[in-house]
C-alpha cells in the first residue's frame, strides 16, 4: 500500500467522469509528470486543482467510509455483519488495515493540496490574480478539511488536556518530492493542528467566491460558506463558543449565500435533492466516482444494499434517546425495517446502493443551526430564547405532538443545553458526527451494542486510549523513530 506521508510523490490525477465532470473534467491521469508540465497550462492548473477535491472523495475517506468509521464507534449503529471488525469494539491493532486507509488517504489529499499550492504559485504568469487567490485558497480548504479529520481520527480531542498540548500528527505544509527526509515530521500538538486549520480556513475565506460558476460546483466547491461552516465547527470542537457563534450566525444570516431547510426532514436526501438550499458542501459520488461496493454509504447503509450497519436500539429507545419522540417525523421518513431482517431497522438517508450515487453529506445548514443554538446556550447565563428559537427551526418539521420549545421548558441552561445535543444526535444521525460529538464533550461512549444488536459492549470512557485510532505501524517503522504511537497501541 502506497505511504504518503513521508514518500509524497508527485500529485496523482484521477481521471474524470461524465457524473463528476465540473469538479474533475480534465484531469490528468499521470503522477510522473514533472512540476513545470504538471502545471504547464492554464488548463492544467485548474484540473490540478479540482484532483484535490478527488482527493478528498477518496473512498477510505471522505467518500463514505470515514464517515461511517465515526458512526459506528458510536452507539446509534451496529456493525450487523462484523464487516468492521474490531473498529466498533475499539480494539484494533497498529497494523489494522481501517487506520491505514484513513491516514493514506487524508495524507494524499494534503500532498495534492501542498504541490498544487506550490505549482500555481511557480507559474502565477498563466493565471490573473485574481484566479491565483481562488485556486490557492480551494487547496487550503482542502488542506484545512483533511487535517480536521486526521487529527480527530488519530488524536485525543481538543479539550484532552487544557492546552491541547497532546500529541495530533504531523503537519505538512510544503511540496515534497518523493523520499525527501524533509517530509519525515514528528506529530504536532492538537493545538498546533488546530492553529493551522483555522489560519487555512481564515486565509481560504478571504479569496473564496460566494458562489461557484454553477450549482453543482457551489455545493461541491469551497466556497465562503464552506469555509466558515467548517470554521465554526472547528471552534466548536475547541469550546470556542463565541467564535462558533458568531460564524455561524453569519451563515444564517445570509452573508455568504442563502441556506434554509427543506420542508421534509428527508428533502436534501435522495436523487435529485442534493443541490438544495440545505445542502452546504457535499462530497459527489456516482458509480464510477466510487465503484467499490465495500465502500459506499448507500451500500454500507441502504438495506437494499449490503445493509451491514442497522440502526440501533440505543437510537430508537426513547429511555436511551428521550428527544426522539415516538411520533417524530425522522422515524417514518428516515428509518426503515428490513423485510429480509425483520426486527432490524435501517437508515433512509443514503437511497442508491445500486449506483452508489448519493452525495456524502459533509456540512448540511441543519448543522449550522444547532452549532449556533448551542455556542449561544453554552454562552448564555440563563436560559436562551435565541438558542431555542434556532433549535425549533430543525426540530419543529420532524415535531407531530410534542410541544415547541419555550423558554418556559428549560429550568436551566443545562436543560436546554442538553436538548439541543439531543437534536443534534438525531438530525445528524448516520453523517459522521455522533463519535466525535460525544468525545469534544468530554462524554462517554454508552450503551453501545456489539455485532448481534443485543448484547451491550463496555463503557468506553472519555480519554480511553482506543477511542482514537492508532497511528499505521507502518508509518512508524518507517519514521525510523520520528513518529510516536498513540497510548494502548
Amino acid at each position: 500500500m502506497r505511504q504518503f506521508l513521508y514518500t509524497l510523490s508527485i500529485v496523482t490525477f484521477l481521471g474524470a467522469t461524465s457524473c463528476q465532470k465540473k469538479v474533475t473534467d480534465n484531469v490528468i491521469p499521470n503522477d510522473r509528470v514533472s512540476s513545470d508540465l504538471a502545471f504547464s497550462t492554464t488548463q492544467k492548473i485548474e484540473s490540478a486543482v479540482a484532483g484535490g477535491y478527488n482527493s478528498l472523495q477518496d473512498l477510505n475517506f471522505l467518500s463514505g467510509r470515514a464517515l461511517v468509521y465515526i458512526d459506528l464507534q458510536g452507539e446509534d449503529i451496529f456493525d450487523r455483519g462484523n464487516f468492521f471488525g474490531d473498529l466498533p469494539r475499539f480494539n484494533m491493532l497498529s497494523n489494522n488495515g481501517i487506520p491505514a486507509g484513513v491516514w493514506n488517504a487524508g495524507y494524499s489529499a494534503i500532498a495534492t493540496a501542498n504541490r498544487n499550492i506550490a505549482g500555481i504559485e511557480a507559474n502565477a504568469s498563466l493565471l490573473t490574480s485574481a484566479r491565483i487567490k481562488v485556486l490557492i485558497a480551494e487547496s487550503k480548504f482542502i488542506r484545512a478539511v483533511s487535517l480536521f479529520y486526521l487529527v480527530n481520527f488519530f488524536a485525543q480531542p481538543f479539550v484532552f488536556t487544557p492546552e491541547a498540548s497532546h500529541a495530533g500528527i504531523p503537519l505538512i505544509l510544503q511540496s515534497f518530492s518523493s523520499n525527501d527526509p524533509a517530509g519525515n515530521k514528528p506529530r504536532s500538538t492538537v493545538a498546533e493542528v488546530y492553529t493551522q486549520i483555522i489560519k487555512d480556513l481564515q486565509e481560504a475565506l478571504t479569496d473564496l467566491p460566494v458562489q461557484q460558476d454553477d450549482l453543482y460546483s457551489t455545493k461541491t466547491r469551497a466556497t465562503k460558506a464552506s469555509a466558515t461552516a467548517l470554521l465554526a465547527r472547528t471552534y466548536l470542537y475547541k469550546n470556542d463558543y463565541a467564535n462558533a457563534k458568531t460564524l455561524s450566525k453569519q451563515i444564517i444570516d445570509g452573508l455568504y449565500g442563502t441556506f434554509a431547510l427543506q420542508p421534509t426532514p428527508n428533502g436534501a436526501f435522495g436523487t435529485g435533492n442534493f443541490q438544495t438550499s440545505e445542502t452546504i458542501w457535499s462530497i459527489p459520488n456516482s458509480v464510477n466516482d466510487n465503484p467499490n461496493t465495500n465502500n459506499s454509504l448507500p451500500q454500507h447503509y441502504n438495506r437494499s444494499g449490503r445493509a451491514d450497519l442497522a440502526v440501533s436500539k440505543s437510537f430508537t429507545n426513547t429511555v436511551t434517546n428521550p428527544y426522539f419522540a415516538t411520533d417524530d417525523r425522522r422515524r417514518t421518513t428516515m428509518l426503515i425495517e428490513s423485510a429480509a431482517l425483520p426486527g432490524y431497522f435501517f437508515t433512509t438517508k443514503y437511497t442508491d446502493p445500486q449506483t452508489r450515487a448519493d452525495w456524502a453529506p459533509i456540512i448540511r445548514y441543519a448543522e449550522i443551526l444547532l452549532t449556533y443554538a448551542e455556542a449561544t446556550a453554552r454562552l448564555a447565563t440563563g436560559v436562551d430564547a435565541d438558542a431555542i428559537a434556532a433549535t425549533n427551526l430543525v426540530r419543529d418539521r420532524s415535531r407531530v405532538s410534542a410541544p415547541a420549545y419555550t423558554v418556559a421548558s428549560f429550568t436551566t441552561k443545562d436543560e436546554l443545553i442538553n436538548a439541543i445535543a439531543g437534536e443534534r444526535r438525531i438530525e445528524l444521525a448516520f453523517e459522521g458526527h455522533r463519535l466525535w460529538d460525544i468525545l469534544r464533550v468530554k462524554g462517554n461512549v454508552t450503551n453501545k451494542y456489539d455485532n448481534n444488536g443485543v448484547t451491550l459492549l463496555p463503557v468506553q470512557i472519555f480519554g480511553s486510549d482506543k477511542s482514537i485510532m492508532p497511528i499505521p505501524q507502518a508509518e512508524i517503522d518507517k519514521s525510523k523513530g520520528v513518529l510516536t504511537q498513540n497510548k494502548g497501541y
